[in-house]
């Protein structure tokens, strides 16, 4: 019976490093930055993007929301990976969200423009 107890509690321990480590209020917190060469039209969007954006994964969703005013729910595409496409100020914008890996990215792009904003969380 004790090994059935060690067992389990390893099983637990291994499940628990896989998962990723979040905010008291169980979000991912990313600060999105504008990347270098950015082309000057994407200035508009970095009010809105460059604020503290907060991912919380619910099974294979996600949710995705700003103080800018950012809500857009993602869907899992792979194991902890979400997409999803959004309207801003006539743009619209690609979210990639990868909490798979370390660190874990966010990334938004527009490809008309090719503006692109990433971050990252430890």
């Amino acid at each position: 019976m004790k090994a059935l107890t060690m067992t389990t509690a390893m099983a637990a321990f291994v499940v628990a490093m896989a998962l990723p480590a979040v905010g008291q209020d169980g979000a991912i917190q990313f600060r999105l930055a504008a990347a270098t060469g950015n082309p000057s039209n994407c200035i508009r969007y970095d009010s809105t993007l460059s604020r503290v954006h907060a991912l919380t994964v619910m099974g294979n969703k996600a949710t995705l929301k700003s103080a800018g005013g950012v809500n857009e729910t993602l869907k899992q595409t792979a194991p902890m990976v979400y997409k999803s496409t959004m309207q801003l100020a006539g743009a619209m914008l690609a979210i990639v969200a990868d909490a798979s890996k370390s660190p874990r990215t966010l990334k938004v792009t527009e490809t008309n423009l090719g503006c692109h904003w990433a971050a990252t969380a430890p």
